[in-house]
């Protein structure tokens, strides 16, 4: 379980997060939903550490999170994080490399993926040649390779079209059940209304209200 306890972000004057406290539970889809600049990404990137608190803290079933918590997560940001000049196979096995995985498994785990997620046929082009629903594909196994037991991802299906959401939740819903998981969605509701959504691909909807959250769901 990933317990986000009393946590506050500042920016010079702006307050990003104010008091945010929430828990994701093991084998749990938790999606936030809100309007633009409310938090959802700073929230994130301090359950990655990418950001740290200036109050509060992040833990895991009750523990600090460290930078050995934290290699076995999976992240997918929202920007394209990917090198444009790579092929995709290549690209994806070198990543779980840096996580730690053997060749042969770096190997074995990326053909997988990329059968899940039909991208097969691409795996020798390159990423910059690849249209950007594909390109956002490649950034699902690429945060899916390693099996992180958690994911954290942010607007996995922007730039997707709908006839392709399928594969992509699957991939998602196929990880092991310990996985915990939060994903910040764009729908029509999230510029429109800062209250909870509950999705198709979530199991729990937290609010983003600017600058604070609360959980909601079952």
């Amino acid at each position: 379980m990933i317990t986000i306890d009393h946590v506050s972000k500042r920016f010079g004057e702006r307050q990003a997060l104010d008091d945010v406290s929430f828990e994701i539970g093991d084998g749990r889809l938790t999606g936030f939903v809100g309007a633009n600049g409310s938090g959802k990404t700073t929230t994130m990137r301090v359950i990655l550490g990418v950001l740290s608190a200036d109050e509060g803290e992040v833990l895991r079933d009750g523990e600090p999170l460290g930078p050995e918590d934290r290699r076995r997560f999976g992240y997918m940001p929202e920007e394209r994080g990917l090198y444009p000049k790579m092929k995709v196979a290549e690209q994806i096995e070198y990543l779980a490399r840096l996580r730690g995985m053997s060749r042969a498994d770096a190997t074995r785990s990326t053909a997988a993926l990329l059968d899940r997620l039909e991208l097969s046929a691409r795996a020798g082009d390159t990423i910059e040649s690849l249209s950007l629903g594909n390109q956002q594909r490649a950034q699902i196994a690429a945060a899916l390779v390693h099996e992180p037991e958690v994911l954290v991802l942010d607007e996995p299906f922007s730039g997707l079209a709908r006839s392709r959401w399928t594969a992509s939740s699957a991939s998602f819903r196929n990880e092991p059940r310990k996985a915990c998981r939060c994903s910040s969605r764009a729908t029509s509701s999230t510029s429109s209304s800062d209250s909870a959504r509950t999705s198709s691909s979530s199991r729990t909807a937290a609010s983003a209200e600017p600058a604070r959250r609360s959980p909601c769901g079952p």
